[in-house]
């Protein structure tokens, strides 16, 4: 977690992504309009059927892309953590977004203006095949877990999502710490929190996961996806329909 009190680098935060693959004359240009966004409490940075106006790297905390029906329930479409994008396709879809966007306790974001990256993509096309790889990266995962989660347990569901989670933070070597909360992988796993607090437990009582506060670790994401996509599906937590 960064240091709330301190100003961050956003240089070093902004060179290992797209804009930083082209080099420092990108890069130095993205910072003129880069700004820092600091939230304690959960804020609606986004409401549904306007247009999105920022894009947000998320430095730490997370930002929910939410739905509603139409009794006013809200569900979780998709959750974007440390060193993900919210939302690439602002910059090249003109029609608002369905979606509300809301940031996590204690988050921290790099903003970029969307008319400003419009413009920069223009200048650079270069830019247009690393986005278009970032969105059909984050477009896979989702394809993903949407087809296999419904063939597997909960048990090697939510193993199954953690691993997901990872890839789409990019932690991609063990031992690995993944920034997500119980609260959210339930609203992930479409479960509630007692059903995904079991499923944890049951995890972390394999040796696959150890949980702390806001944080998931993984010693080995090899044995993880082993065990979430072994044929075998074992004795799990019911969870709630």
């Amino acid at each position: 977690m960064v240091n709330p009190s301190k100003p961050i680098n956003m240089r070093a935060f902004l060179a290992p992504t797209v804009f930083g693959r082209l080099g420092d004359d990108v890069l130095d240009e993205v910072l003129t309009y880069a700004v820092t966004e600091r939230f304690e409490q959960p804020v609606l940075l986004h409401a549904a059927g306007t247009p999105l106006d920022r894009l947000r790297l998320v430095v730490d905390g997370s930002i929910a892309i939410t739905s509603r029906n139409a009794a006013g329930k809200e569900l979780v479409v998709s959750e974007v953590g440390p060193r993900g994008w919210a939302a690439w396709l602002a910059c090249f879809v003109e029609a608002p977004s369905e979606y509300d966007f809301v940031c996590g306790v204690h988050s921290c974001f790099v903003a970029l203006p969307v008319g400003a990256v419009q413009a920069l993509c223009l200048k650079y096309p270069a830019l247009y095949p690393l986005i278009i790889g970032e969105i059909g990266q984050r477009f896979r995962l989702l394809m993903q877990w949407a087809s296999q989660s419904v063939l597997l347990g909960p048990e090697q569901r939510m193993a199954k999502l953690i691993g997901l989670i990872a890839r789409d933070q990019k932690v991609l070597t063990s031992p690995a710490c993944i920034s997500i909360t119980q609260s959210r992988l339930a609203g992930l796993a479409r479960c509630s929190r007692q059903s995904a607090h079991a499923l944890l437990t049951h995890l972390e009582s394999r040796g696959l996961i150890r949980l702390t506060y806001g944080q998931c670790a993984v010693p080995d994401l090899a044995k993880l996806a082993a065990f979430a996509d072994a044929e075998v599906v074992t004795t799990s937590p019911t969870e709630e329909s």
